[in-house]
């Protein structure tokens, strides 16, 4: 990313600019999202928070988007930083892919708002996100949007958080009996990965055998079939069965969850 130091004379101007991204993605969230959505992932390990950027394309047509995420760092002296990362892409229908990643350490002192923003190819915002952190209880910790959440929760009774405030993930399970079966789980888990897919539905993967020497692959999301195919040892072949059968499946949880099943969640 691109780093910015802001002196303390333009410090008001730039205040303004982070009053803005605070108060603008509140107020005109209801108006993004809709086609191509921009989030902004969180993973925590022992040291450093990881905040992975993707979008995803909830429309069957291919687009050229442009992305923005920009990291803005106040510290105790209310001196400001920004770090922008900024990029053309291609998005397919359908689609999800991951833009960029930033990893901020714990120990780091001050407040730091991510924000990302997608554009459409006439500059107009279309998807956008944005997590705040602040140190002020010692460590960054992730500041809670409440009122964010709470219009998540708008898709039913039977989607409310557990008193917890766990949500476990959906599986990736397999039933195969085939070296060939078993490639074509290995490649459909490492997309379903690296897309950064998190859902409440559990994806199943069986193998039996079909006509011929040859087995019959099937993916599954609860009892329905989205995929199936005849398997081949090529793995060119199984990767891309693997890819598609992949896009198969983000188009049925995105068809869920324009139902009010929200089964396609961030962590």
């Amino acid at each position: 990313m691109n780093l910015i130091k802001i002196n303390k004379q333009n410090f008001l101007k730039h205040f303004a600019a982070i009053l803005i991204l605070t108060i603008g993605f509140s107020a005109t969230a209801q108006f993004y999202n809709k086609e191509f959505v921009g989030k902004i992932y969180v993973k925590q390990d022992s040291e450093f928070f990881t905040f992975t950027a993707t979008a995803e394309n909830l429309t069957p047509t291919d687009v050229n988007l442009k992305y923005d995420f920009i990291v803005y760092k106040t510290d105790v002296n209310n001196n400001v930083s920004k770090s922008n990362q900024s990029n053309l892409f291609f998005l397919k229908g359908n689609d999800k892919i991951v833009l960029s990643s930033v990893a901020i350490n714990y120990n780091e002192e001050g407040k730091i708002i991510l924000a990302l923003i997608l554009y459409d190819s006439d500059g107009k915002p279309v998807g956008q996100d944005r997590i705040e952190l602040n140190s002020e209880g010692g460590n960054q910790e992730v500041v809670v949007d409440k009122s964010a959440l709470k219009e998540e929760n708008k898709g039913g009774s039977d989607q409310a958080a557990p008193q917890d405030g766990i949500i476990l993930d959906g599986l990736v399970l397999e039933k195969t009996i085939t070296k060939a079966g078993r490639d074509f789980y290995k490649y459909f888990y490492a997309e379903y990965y690296n897309r950064q897919i998190k859902t409440e539905k559990n994806i199943f993967i069986e193998e039996v055998p079909g006509r011929f020497r040859n087995t019959r692959i099937s993916v599954k999301i609860d009892d329905q079939l989205v995929w199936q195919f005849f398997s081949q040892p090529k793995k060119s072949f199984l990767q891309s069965m693997a890819t598609t059968a992949l896009d198969r499946s983000i188009s049925y949880l995105q068809q869920l969850q324009k139902q009010g099943d929200n089964t396609l969640t961030r962590y």
